[in-house]
């Protein structure tokens, strides 16, 4: 882990055990961060892959998990003072340190920000929980669709008419933790520049999709009118011309052709000019009869017809890809969000890229995720530890 980075130089270490602090942990990695992945004895995958024939505790399982790639791998029983005295060894020469723990449960293990910092003042200590670290819903458990639930985004996602659509995890989880956690991150790491101090950053799940609907908010702080599913801004609102429709073979396109000379070009593609003039009535019963023929038209022809009629006529029209799709996408390939790295037994094993493009650092998968522990005979003899003591601790159940 020696090539050069953005972040080259820092140690980070990840006692997240959940995915939205290990996927922080990830982008500081992919681009240079030595990243030590603290976890617990037994540590197992959080959540159950029962029913997929997948085995979550094998090397193979390990080296596909995306969010454990750049990283090594250390046991550690944190309630096992000797365990502790291995952290504190860490911490003094980290700069930033990911746990998701409930708010009060690196405190019961001597291990809070308070205590790391007397250590370790330029330490960057990021804590990402569901409600923060202060507040009426602070102890409360829940998870991704309980906070889209609360935060508002899931009355904003389906159908008009029907059920809220929980968009997997992707926007508690990943968007309004894992990624406010490398933003809080990397921008305490910038002020430690200037004042030679880290500090804690304090990252909700809940509080991240609240930002996530600034553009949703401002409509409703400014007209009072609140946001209903299916009448999104984003989605189109009532609006026709914004939507996913049926075609020919069963699959779905999506359009989004909010603005004029888009529809206009989408009218024309579609051999109905008589069209365009319809998205300026707003009357109900004509925006209705336009989404009938709309919804004709488009079952008129397979899915890949539409998008390879639709690629250079300047509207705005796409396929909705399946995931198996989505990764033999010319554009997602030439962009490099596919990758094939090297394994030493297992060969090719295929991970999602780094979108963030750097010209002169960009972020690369130096190594994949390895199973718990397999690093820590050599993480504990950097550390100065013998052989005899590391053979001590593990004896003892301290270290695995």
């Amino acid at each position: 882990m020696k090539e050069s980075g953005a972040l080259s130089g820092l140690l980070v270490l990840d006692l997240s055990r959940r995915f939205p602090g290990a996927y922080s942990a990830m982008v500081l990695g992919d681009f240079g961060a030595e990243v030590i992945k603290i976890d617990p004895p037994g540590a197992q995958f959080p959540i159950s892959y029962k029913g997929h024939d997948i085995d979550t505790t094998t090397a193979d399982f390990a080296a596909h998990y995306a969010p454990d790639r750049n990283k090594r791998s250390i046991v550690l029983d944190l309630k096992d003072e000797e365990a502790r005295d291995v952290l504190y060894k860490l911490v003094q020469k980290a700069d930033v340190l990911i746990e998701g723990f409930r708010p009060g449960v690196m405190k019961r293990l001597k291990a809070d920000y308070d205590t790391l910092r007397e250590m370790n003042p330029r330490l960057v200590y990021c804590a990402l929980t569901g409600f923060g670290q202060s507040g009426p819903y602070r102890e409360m458990p829940a998870h991704d669709v309980n906070f889209i639930a609360l935060g508002g985004a899931l009355s904003l996602v389906g159908p008009k008419d029907g059920a809220p659509c929980p968009p997997s995890n992707l926007l508690a989880d990943m968007a309004g933790a894992g990624m406010q956690g490398v933003i809080g991150i990397l921008m305490a790491l910038m002020a430690r520049e200037r004042t030679g101090r880290g500090q804690f950053v304090d990252c909700a799940y809940l509080d991240g999709v609240v930002s996530l609907l600034s553009m949703e908010a401002s409509y409703y702080f400014l007209s009072g009118r609140v946001p209903q599913q299916g009448e999104s801004v984003g989605g189109g609102g009532d609006a026709p011309w914004v939507g996913v429709y049926k075609c020919k073979d069963g699959e779905y396109i999506s359009i989004g052709c909010s603005e004029d000379h888009f529809w206009k070009n989408l009218c024309l593609l579609l051999g109905r000019e008589d069209l365009i003039a319809l998205k300026f009535d707003s009357k109900a019963s004509e925006l209705e009869h336009l989404r009938v023929v709309l919804t004709e038209i488009f079952l008129t022809k397979t899915r890949n017809e539409w998008f390879e009629l639709a690629k250079d006529k300047q509207t705005c029209l796409t396929p909705v890809w399946h995931m198996d799709e989505t990764f033999a996408d010319p554009q997602i390939l030439h962009r490099q969000m596919l990758l094939e790295v090297d394994h030493p037994s297992l060969g090719k094993v295929r991970q999602v890229g780094v979108p963030t493009k750097l010209s002169e650092t960009p972020g690369q998968v130096r190594s994949l995720g390895a199973v718990a522990g397999a690093h820590t005979d050599q993480v504990l003899a950097e550390l100065g530890y013998s052989e005899a003591d590391i053979g001590r601790l593990r004896s003892a159940g301290a270290v695995g």
